[in-house]
């Protein structure tokens, strides 16, 4: 039986999630989303929400955290997300999936 959830070109927060963020201007790991931005006035995701790495104590503060805008990301692939954190522009907004 197929998930409800299992159609082509749709993610659940849990999905994002699970996949590692890659910063392709700096080759770095970030990590993995810990929370997703939504703009309810828009109606669409904001920004992606990474917690700091390497620090059990910077889990409690969000001033370590890394925030990315939903258009800083380029690709949205199978198991990982690439995003550029050296690009500014808001105003990208075509398809990032595979």
């Amino acid at each position: 039986m197929k998930d409800r959830y299992e159609t082509k070109n749709t993610l659940t927060t849990s999905d994002l999630r699970q996949m590692e963020v890659i910063d392709i201007s700096e080759g770095k790991r970030l990590g993995f989303i810990s929370d997703i931005i939504f703009d309810d006035d828009l109606k669409r995701i904001e920004s992606i929400v990474i917690p700091p790495q390497n620090n059990f104590l910077s889990v409690f503060r969000k001033k370590d955290e890394i925030q990315i805008k939903w258009s800083q990301i380029k690709v949205i692939g199978i198991d990982v997300i690439l995003v550029d954190t050296s690009s500014k522009n808001a105003n990208d907004e075509k398809d990032k999936t595979l």
